[in-house]
């Protein structure tokens, strides 16, 4: 039985152009790295002409190949037309396919193989040079969102910005900066952006919420989930050679935020201990969700202080309403019981053009203001606060603790499981008010750089560096002096001592101080170095666990999962 391939097509293909339903021809395969559903298989096929090994069958992104500089073909559905058993041999002559081999495209004649009601593809696409003109573009031209990985760099993208950030700054000892971020869209995905620094100053003025932008020439690497709830492995960084334009043609075709409203008499029925906006999905206690209401009151602005921290708390609590029953919330930015809390994420609309706010805004003015309402944030009883509260580290994650421009505080019990003990404890200016490290002259006098002075003496400083674990994660965190002192059970002059004349003693204290589990209060905030965000959590104080009030707090949380009154 003789078989015609598409001879021609991976050329149509590889220079950016169409070939609809090409018969090719499998040489081989190849398993990369992976197992069950994440297995990846890399194909030699073959059009008769020409062969390509860089095409894959498409589990969802490719993240295994090494460069963006390689055109790659994702197979994403595949009709066997012969077994390989029955074809028994090599169709054509195929050559290598390259940019360098290849002729010019192929002309639009060309046809595939012969089948029922066979109709030529399309003429080639000409090859796109995207400066972003966007009486040029077309949706055809622009790629997914959902199909951008690291490994490719020739892209376009069509999407709506659903939100946009404040600009925040940044200074440390590396430097200072600015930057904003935003969250895109298409009818395929979401994905955040970042720019930093000059892209902050050059696009923040000209992006607005809920306008359509080409965009393009941007890098992408993988998305820090602490800080976003996008269904998205990868975020876009802004670069000098980015391009942005308006789209100026109808952008109706590009999908709005997509919301899943909640009503707030289901909210009054969850189990969570609180409840947070934006997104519906589970992380521990803590549930994020979208919901829509009138503002039947609002208090003003307070400033408080928190007794255990000192930190600087602000609260405004605005009565929500909706037609579930009449049920009522707060919304406030601490995390109580049945209340409903703002992260530095969530997005406020005021009167958006929604189905779901003209159907509320009838029922308010049609009687739903006078209605009786049950206020579901009065039933949850006391709250203890900042100071006696126990979260995990998902519930830190999905609160997104650190992303304010303050930093955050919270108490987590923990163990210590691993201490980074080279450089934990170091040499200090001997003035009580000052621990800079000091500089050795290597003449029996040491330089403290802050005090411009030379001494003959010193004091021992601790900077340790530990990973904490609960059973939910772990953090990477650092404990200075007196928080260290309270990990390893001993003062830093003693620790010293250990260290200048009892290596093995010192080496014994960081082992045994593994694995013992504390009751730690972490301040921890997102800090920028060399344009990356990171986390940094540091450990304000650690105590050895009360072991009668963590049983009484366990048992609580027991009760509250199982729907028991406490």
């Amino acid at each position: 039985m003789s078989y015609k391939l598409s001879e021609g097509a991976l050329e149509v293909i590889m220079n950016g152009g169409h070939y609809d339903k090409p018969v090719m021809q499998i040489l081989g395969n190849k398993k990369i790295q992976g197992s069950g559903a994440n297995e990846r298989f890399r194909l030699l096929v073959s059009d008769g002409k020409h062969s390509l090994s860089f095409a894959m069958l498409a589990t969802q992104l490719n993240d295994k190949l090494k460069t963006g500089e390689l055109r790659v073909m994702i197979l994403l559905e595949i009709t066997i037309l012969a077994p390989g058993s029955e074809v028994g041999k090599k169709l054509g002559n195929p050559q290598t396919w390259s940019e360098d081999s290849a002729q010019a495209p192929a002309p639009a004649t060309m046809t595939p193989a012969p089948k029922a009601n066979t109709r030529p593809p399309p003429a080639v696409k000409p090859t796109f040079n995207p400066q972003l003109d966007s009486s040029m573009l077309s949706s055809q031209m622009t790629h997914p969102i959902a199909s951008l990985s690291p490994y490719q760099n020739k892209w376009v993208i069509k999407a709506r910005v659903m939100n946009k950030s404040g600009i925040r700054t940044w200074s440390n000892a590396r430097g200072e900066g600015k930057l904003f971020s935003m969250d895109l869209c298409d009818d395929s995905g979401e994905i955040r952006a970042t720019a930093f620094k000059n892209e902050c100053d050059k696009f923040y003025d000209m992006i607005e919420v809920d306008k359509v932008y080409y965009i393009s020439r941007c890098i992408l690497k993988a998305a820090n989930k602490q800080f976003t709830s996008l269904k998205n492995d990868y975020e876009m960084t802004f670069t000098a050679d980015t391009v942005v334009s308006e789209c100026m043609e109808d952008a109706s075709t590009v999908p709005s935020v997509k919301f899943d409203f909640v009503p707030i008499s289901e909210i009054a029925n969850k189990s969570p201990d609180s409840l947070l906006v934006r997104n519906t999905f589970t992380k521990g206690h803590i549930m994020i969700l979208d919901m829509i209401g009138v503002c039947k009151s609002a208090a003003d602005v307070q400033e408080l202080t928190a007794k255990s921290t000192g930190k600087l708390l602000k609260k405004r609590e605005v009565t929500l309403v909706d037609s579930s029953g009449g049920a009522g919330a707060r919304l406030t930015e601490f995390n109580g019981s049945k209340s409903l809390s703002c992260l530095s994420s969530t997005m406020v609309r005021l009167n958006p053009d929604l189905p779901e706010t003209h159907r509320l805004r009838g029922w308010y003015d049609n009687g739903g203001a006078d209605c009786d309402i049950v206020n579901i944030s009065a039933r949850s009883g006391a709250y203890g606060g900042v100071s006696g509260e126990w979260v995990t580290f998902a519930e830190a994650e999905a609160r997104q603790l650190g992303a304010g421009e303050r930093g955050d505080y919270y108490s987590l019990l923990g163990a210590l499981t691993f201490t980074f003990s080279d450089n934990a404890v170091y040499k200090a200016c001997p003035q009580e008010q000052c621990n800079k490290k000091l500089l050795d002259q290597e003449n029996g006098l040491y330089r403290c750089e802050k005090c411009n002075r030379e001494y003959p003496n010193y004091k021992y400083r601790l900077l340790l560096g530990a990973n904490v674990s609960d059973p939910t994660g772990d953090q990477r965190v650092t404990a200075f002096n007196e928080a260290a002192e309270s990990m390893l059970g001993k003062t830093a002059a003693e620790i010293g001592q250990m260290f200048e004349y009892d290596k093995a003693a010192y080496s014994q204290l960081f082992e045994e101080v593994k694995f013992k589990t504390f009751v730690f209060k972490f301040r921890t905030k997102m800090e920028t170095y060399s344009d990356e965000a990171r986390l940094k959590t540091t450990v304000m104080s650690a105590t050895p666990v009360d072991y009668k009030d963590a049983n009484a707090r366990l048992v609580k949380s027991i009760k509250a999962l199982s729907g028991v009154e406490v």
